[in-house]
């Protein structure tokens, strides 16, 4: 689950998100901190499971609301996209919870969906506002969570994603294949996910051939869903030299490899 951006509409109506979204509600009423928690941070289903448990947790002092809605996660012309879906219910989608307690979610598959690949799906849980905030002489905002988790549903004959104990086990980057156009301090990533399974791509850096490493993105840049394509526009802490190579880490990987994309040398 990543923190590190808002979620945003684009100019065509496809929505961008975050795994955590900080949303400020004014209200003429007391103000207080997101304090809904969730976990676990990232569902899979193997072919034959019917369901899965969610916890909400409230840190908080006061009680609170909260919405749980599941929608069906593309990537179409380089973006991400969101759709209703029924495959997963909810259960239940609304909750109370009181302060210092937890509410038990069960996410189930119904029916169970065929499907001869891996299938996304991104869990969207709101904090909800009070409907009848405490007023309060000086007023103030109140300060709600979303947090948006990653569900997939995997195809017969596949595995959750775990490396087996003990063991480093590198992700093929040969599934991979893009494009890599960087221009002054921007650059233009393209990443097509050739695999049966999602990739999930972070600590992105340029790495030229004197040895010199430029570190873009530190931390999480985003998913690669299997079957589909993913553009991102990225910002340079510096100009790149003209030759060397893309490294970024997949999956769970212990180490980086170098990406295969056209506009970059190997």
């Amino acid at each position: 689950m990543c923190t590190h951006a808002l979620g945003q509409w684009t100019g065509n109506g496809r929505r961008r998100f975050s795994a955590a979204i900080l949303a400020f509600v004014g209200a003429a009423g007391h103000a207080g901190a997101g304090n809904l928690q969730v976990e676990p941070i990232l569902l899979e289903f193997e072919h034959t499971q019917p369901a899965q448990i969610l916890w909400l947790s409230n840190n908080g002092t006061q009680p609170l609301h909260a919405q749980v809605r599941i929608q069906q996660w593309l990537q179409a012309d380089g973006q991400e996209q969101l759709l209703p879906s029924n495959a997963l219910l909810a259960s239940p989608p609304m909750s109370e919870i009181a302060p210092g307690q937890r509410q038990l979610v069960r996410i189930v598959r119904e029916p169970v969906i065929p499907s001869a690949g891996e299938q996304a799906f991104r869990l969207v849980v709101d904090e909800l506002p009070d409907v009848a905030p405490v007023p309060t002489s000086a007023g103030g905002l109140q300060f709600l969570l979303r947090h948006s988790i990653p569900v997939f549903v995997l195809p017969a004959g596949t595995q959750a994603q775990r490396a087996p104990a003990g063991k480093a086990v590198n992700t093929d980057v040969g599934l991979l294949q893009g494009s890599w156009q960087p221009q002054g301090h921007s650059a233009s990533l393209t990443l097509r996910n050739n695999g049966a399974g999602r990739i999930r791509i972070s600590q992105v850096s340029w790495r030229s051939a004197n040895g010199h490493r430029v570190d873009i993105i530190p931390g999480l840049l985003g998913y690669v869903l299997a079957g589909q394509q993913m553009r991102w526009t990225l910002s340079l802490p510096e100009v790149l030299a003209a030759h060397g190579t893309l490294h970024a880490k997949l999956n769970d990987d212990a180490t980086a490899q170098a990406l295969p994309l056209a506009g970059t040398d190997h």
